[in-house]
């Protein structure tokens, strides 16, 4: 059976090992990136780092020499743009990105120092990159014309390194390019230690499929969704900010405040069943559509077949369990064995009154408008939470917000 690792979050730094045969046959990546530049001012930054639309797109797993990994991180003018003091950068982003947690990741050059005897790849304890840190104040706006600053405008540091392929291995300082790609647009939830004293299959298995990166939380921004991101170095900073890329989470529909923010929504057909999946920290709202009728588990594998959730199952002689579920850089498993959480499992028949279950997922029949609910049982959540878009504020009030979390996290009954 799957045994939890207590709360197993990325930034536990250990991943169950089981989770690597869960992205054979992976859909195609989906989320948001920047597509162009609305200004930059260089500031004292290099003269060969100056081309803006480095910034743009995906990060990229050639590096000019051998694929990008947390011990090769992009050099090339072509890939990394670098905001020197007195400098900043305004991105617009290719979709619009919920501002309920954290969605918004950015890609700098951080490499770190590989202390293997053999060129493969392996960490110091605590980890260190081999040049300073990016750092950078950050703010974001929906409009383009106001901006709200992140972690109370105060500068972040970008420590964490990125990683591209998952197929191929570093051997004498070089990874080969591969096949099998790193999902840029899940969130990596961890910080530099996660990665100490680890070999590169170990960094694989605690970023769990992500290409790594900061990520970045908009709950404090006070906003339903951002569609534009500021980068700025004062100029008397002693810090520089080198950017490669930005990645972020997109909705399956249009955010509107105060409603519910879908994650992903799946198949086809006339009727629509919710699934609300909470891991305490963050919970998350998923559609599937189909015609006739579906179990609850039926739900969750096209959820696990058509996107980037994923669901580990436990077969019985009396019926599946579910051990696992992963999503949006969370990932909690356990049978609730030897003191281990587990999944709790809801339903209803509106999304407002939950009741707890009386079979499995299984035997759950769904119909349309019917909504399922899956509780991390360690979150201290009664009940599902749906994650909804916060009410936007005037121009006035975005000048007050603290940076203290503003999800609107809906309570719902308990029948």
């Amino acid at each position: 059976m799957f045994k939890s690792q207590s709360k197993s979050h990325v930034t536990g730094g250990v991943l169950l090992a089981a989770a690597a045969s869960l992205f054979a046959g992976v859909p195609a990546h989906a989320g948001v990136n920047a597509d162009s530049v609305l200004d930059y001012q260089p500031g004292s930054a290099p003269a060969g780092f100056q081309t803006s639309s480095a910034a743009t797109g995906a990060i990229q797993g050639d590096t000019g020499f051998g694929a990008l990994d947390p011990f090769n991180p992009a050099f090339d003018p072509s890939q990394i743009v670098i905001v020197g003091a007195g400098g900043s950068l305004t991105l617009h982003l290719s979709g619009e990105v919920p501002a309920n947690g954290q969605n918004l990741g950015v890609f700098a050059n951080n490499g770190l120092v590989d202390v293997s005897a053999d060129g493969s790849g392996a960490a110091s304890k605590p980890a260190a990159t081999f040049s300073a840190p990016s750092e950078a104040l950050v703010s974001v706006s929906k409009d383009g014309q106001s901006y709200v600053p992140l972690n109370g405008g105060q500068p972040i540091t970008f420590s964490n390194p990125a990683n591209f392929y998952l197929d191929t291995s570093i051997t004498n300082d070089f990874q080969p390019l591969g096949t099998q790609t790193a999902n840029a647009f899940k969130p990596f939830l961890g910080g530099l230690s996660s990665f100490n004293g680890q070999t590169y299959d170990q960094i694989k298995t605690t970023l769990n499929g992500s290409a790594g990166g900061t990520w970045l939380d908009l709950r404090g921004s006070g906003l339903p969704s951002i569609n534009y991101v500021k980068f700025t170095v004062p100029q008397s900073a002693t810090y520089r900010m080198v950017l490669d890329s930005v990645s972020g989470m997109s909705a399956a529909k249009p955010i509107v405040a105060g409603q519910a923010v879908i994650s992903e929504s799946v198949g086809a057909g006339q009727y629509t069943s919710n699934v609300v999946v909470d891991f305490g920290p963050q919970s998350y709202d998923f559609q599937v559509h189909y015609n006739g009728s579906i179990t609850g588990e039926q739900a969750l594998q096209m959820l696990n077949d058509d996107s980037a959730f994923r669901l580990t199952v436990e077969h019985f002689s009396f019926g599946d369990f579910v051990t696992g579920l992963d999503y949006g850089g969370y990932v909690d498993v356990g049978d609730g064995s030897g003191g281990s959480g587990f999944w709790k499992y809801f339903t209803s028949t509106d999304g407002s009154t939950w009741n707890s279950a009386t079979t499995g997922a299984g035997g759950r029949t769904l119909s349309d408008g019917a909504f399922d609910g899956w509780v991390w049982s360690q979150s201290g959540v009664a009940a599902p939470v749906v994650p909804l878009a916060v009410p936007e504020p005037s121009s006035l009030a975005l000048l007050f917000l603290s940076s203290a979390s503003l999800l609107v996290r809906r309570r719902r009954k308990l029948a």
